[in-house]
């Protein structure tokens, strides 16, 4: 049974299940009118209603022990949890929020404005193979019952799940296939926040009676942010204990690595990406690439500019940079050096190019085109600093003693 959001005219507790899901949840569509991002508030009820007080639970915990993720936050109260998730796309904050509670457990007076996710979750469908990565860190993967795009996938254990049909495919964010979905009958779906106009995607879903949790660890400019989104799925599964100690010694490897490059004299230039249609996107100075770049021990041509996003420029200026640059990185998909020239010819000017020092992070591609790099490399990202510093200060690995260790997710592009 899943709770709807009661605010939202979705009466709590009331639950269609089996195929009666389907046909019951067209009308219900044309009556959604709070949008699932914009949330429903029980500060404004509907005309002639009060909004019942919140209860203040005693002996509430205060924080969540959070230490570079700002994307959300989990309250611990007596007896129940609250999450909030920021998900704005765009600069809109976005925030949802969400009630943690035991099967059976009754919603505490004052969070009808809540979407109910009863945990620990034991079958869960996935629309994205990042959330694959952090699922499969805390040893979960044998509740994923459905994913999107499952040849896309790399992680080993959902594969053969995958191909002894224990998990189905479950369509796109934009288009996920809600007769499949609604025949999963999956516990909860986790989502990637989408642009407003695809919002009401996900809010067929929940006016199905499934709860959807939106992540954005994509959002975080922080490599150790983005991991620690591990801490919401272990809310979500029931893992607390595993994610501390995994996280512990991501954060532990991650700094040790930091440490070696802080004080480094020599730092390469590096420049990252490749221009499409007369553009190329470089990233901004606070962004999750220049941060990488910088406990790596780069010297980043952008640094000053204090976005978290991708900047749009010109070729050319890019491409003065570029001639000068010591090292290439991440130059789209390509994956050999005839490809990445048969885009421009120029290339062959750069530097990088002639002392035979481009990049790119799509080692671990299987078949179809599915990149480790996003699935697990974004939970793990001491791997990904590891891999840079073995680029671009094989000396210091040599030093600490790694410098015969394979890359994990970059190649030389030759």
């Amino acid at each position: 049974m899943t709770e709807r959001v009661a605010a939202c005219g979705w009466p709590r507790g009331t639950a269609v299940s089996g195929a009666g899901r389907l046909s019951a949840v067209m009308p219900m569509l044309l009556l959604a009118v709070c949008l699932l991002f914009f949330g429903c508030s029980a500060e404004n009820p509907g005309d002639g209603e009060e909004a019942p007080e919140r209860a203040e639970p005693e002996n509430a915990l205060a924080g969540n022990g959070l230490e570079y993720a700002g994307g959300f936050s989990i309250n611990e109260f007596a007896g129940f949890r609250t999450l909030d998730v920021r998900a704005g796309v765009h600069g809109n904050d976005g925030l949802l929020s969400y009630l943690l509670l035991d099967p059976g457990q009754p919603v505490p007076e004052g969070y009808d404005d809540h979407i109910v996710v009863r945990t620990p979750v034991e079958r869960v469908a996935v629309f994205s193979t990042t959330h694959i990565g952090f699922i499969d860190l805390l040893e979960c993967t044998d509740r994923i019952i459905g994913v999107a795009r499952p040849e896309f996938v790399n992680t080993t254990s959902v594969q053969e799940r995958i191909q002894d049909g224990q998990i189905t495919e479950i369509g796109m964010p934009f288009s996920p296939n809600l007769e499949v979905i609604l025949e999963l009958d999956p516990d909860l779906i986790i989502a990637t926040a989408l642009p407003p106009a695809r919002r009401t995607e996900y809010n067929a879903i929940i006016d199905a009676g499934i709860p959807v949790v939106v992540v954005s660890e994509w959002l975080e400019s922080s490599p150790l942010g983005r991991a620690e989104w591990v801490k919401l799925y272990a809310a979500l599964f029931g893992k607390e204990q595993l994610a501390h100690e995994k996280f512990s010694r991501i954060r532990e490897a991650y700094h040790g690595l930091q440490a070696r490059t802080r004080d480094v004299a020599d730092r390469p230039s590096v420049i990252s990406g490749l221009p499409r249609k007369d553009a190329w996107f470089v990233p901004g100075g606070d962004s999750y690439v220049a941060a990488l770049l910088r406990d790596a021990g780069a010297s980043y041509h952008w640094s000053d500019l204090k976005t978290t996003g991708s900047i749009k420029m010109d070729i050319e200026p890019v491409y003065q940079v570029a001639l000068d640059a010591d090292f290439w990185l991440n130059p789209g998909t390509v994956l050999n050096l005839d490809e990445l020239l048969s885009n421009d010819l120029r290339f062959r000017d750069f530097s990088s190019v002639q002392n035979g020092r481009v990049y790119n992070n799509n080692r671990l591609l299987n078949p179809a085109g599915g990149n480790a790099y996003w699935e697990f490399g974004v939970v793990q990202p001491e791997r990904i600093l590891k891999d840079l510093i073995m680029i671009l200060h094989p000396d210091i690995a040599e030093r600490e003693g790694f410098q015969d260790d394979s890359l994990t997710f970059y190649h030389l592009i030759d």
